[in-house]
Parts: C-alpha cells; structure tokens; sequence
C-alpha cells in the first residue's frame, strides 16, 4: 500500500492491480489478501512473494521500507522502543523472529534500558536464544517459559524423567548454545555475510514522532555496538564469523566436515 500511495507502480505491470491501493481500506485489503493466497492476477501474484522479492522487483526505493530481516517479516514489536529485540531481529538465524529470540523480555524486565540498548541488552539477548533452543529442542510451548523459575535446572528434570539419563543443568544450556551455533555456521555455509546481520533501513534512519519516550529511535552505531558485544559473547569474530577455537570446544568440529565455513580469527 505504501508503494501504490508513493506511486511507485506506475509504468509497471502491476500499475492497474494496484490503482487506488490505500491504507485504512479494510474492503480492499481483504481481497488483496485473498489475491495473495491464490497468487490471483499480477499483484497477487507479485506479493505472494514476500515483501523481499517483491520489494526486489518493483525496485525504486521500494526495498528500503519493506519490513523484514534476511526476508523474514518483523512480527508485532517496535524495534527502535525494544532495543534488544532489535539486536534478535538482527542476529537471528532466520530474522527477525520472536520465537528464536524472546529478547523482549529483558527489554519489558526493566533490567535495561529498552530505549538505550548497551551490553547487557547483546548478553540477555543471547541467553533468550539459548533458552528458546531449549524448549524448541524439548518440544515445550514457549507460554511456559515464564512458569518455569529455573529453567535449565527444571529442563534437566524433564529430561532425566522421559530419557532416565542423568542430564545437568550446564548440559542443557551447553546443548542449547551448540543449536544456536550449528544454526549460525549452516548460514555461512550458505553465503551469510556480516551485512546481513542488520535492520530495514528506515527503523535505523526515522524516529518515531510518538512513543513512551518521544522521538525514540535507533542509530546504526548502537546497534553495531550491540552487536559487537553479542558476538562476543558468542565468542565469535568482531564480524560475527565462527572461529575454530569456537567450535572445537563446541565439540562440533566432527559435524562440519562437509561445510565450507569462512573462519573468524
């Protein structure tokens, strides 16, 4: 809709689909909608591309506004007013996705600054994916995590209950980093680059006339400064590549003989 009202389909093939597209017409969004799970004529058949390739080939600024990360769409949370959340969004394996970072809980926790993000917001970020590997790993429902007050160590129950092997806490939270990590080295067997490990340009560039704190944004240098401390955290490269050392101490060496990985120093 914002392309129609910038008039960025004009001259395309979707120029006649898209005419009189506008936000707040609830009617004809819901055709759209309709459109888009039919792949129905041009634009329907455009959109149900995603807004990354769709964004690609209307061109013309297009893809500067389209709301996702590595071609995953942000679901319903305000980066630039949950700083942590938009250090998940960015690092995230799969974009921006709020089930395999729940960073927004230490950014509502009151234990950071939700409009100022700095190292505990990359360290909480961190440990709200390990947990989330956890109870993905466990097959739990992510509603439980605020029902369990020590989360590995009740982990580790479940797991002596069903399996009967004597697992530990340290265990599960080590098996937990080792998914975050293999998630982490098959994207850069499959071509990851530092440059994506980033937002929607417009949330790192416009502030938002109205929230909790007015004018509230985020600037490219905080989130490079988060992300910085969330690498290290990882123990991977200032860049965000995976070492060796990482990996060996990982004990996961034996599993990458078949990926090409890029080492970090």
């Amino acid at each position: 809709m914002e392309c129609a009202e910038r008039g960025l389909f004009e001259g395309t093939p979707w120029s006649e689909p898209a005419r009189g597209l506008r936000f707040g017409d609830g009617a004809r969004l819901l055709s759209l909608l309709d459109d888009i799970a039919h792949r129905r004529g041009p634009l329907g058949n455009l959109l149900a591309e995603e807004s990354q390739r769709a964004t690609a080939s209307i061109g013309r600024g297009a893809p500067d506004f389209a709301p996702h990360v590595k071609g995953l769409e942000l679901p319903g949370y305000e980066p630039r007013t949950l700083h942590s959340m938009a250090l998940g969004f960015a690092v995230g394996s799969r974009g921006a996705d709020h089930n395999r970072s729940g960073a927004y809980e230490a950014d509502l926790s009151g234990k950071v600054d939700r409009f100022a993000g700095g190292a505990d917001s990359a360290r909480l970020a961190a440990a709200s994916e390990d947990r989330a590997a956890a109870m993905d790993s466990l097959i739990l429902c992510k509603f439980l995590r605020g029902a369990l007050t020590d989360f590995f160590g009740e982990a580790a129950e479940m797991l002596r209950a069903v399996t009967g092997v004597a697992w530990d806490p340290q265990a599960v939270e080590q098996a937990a980093q080792r998914v975050v990590l293999l998630r982490k080295i098959f994207n850069v067997r499959e071509g990851w680059t530092p440059a994506e490990d980033t937002l929607p340009p417009r949330l790192l560039s416009q502030r938002l006339p109205q929230a909790a704190r007015p004018g509230a944004g985020l600037e490219p240098q905080r989130l490079q400064a988060m992300k910085s401390e969330y690498y290290a955290t990882r123990g991977w490269s200032p860049e965000g590549w995976v070492p060796e050392s990482v990996m060996n101490e990982r004990a996961i060496a034996h599993l990458l003989l078949s990926c090409q990985t890029r080492r970090g120093s």
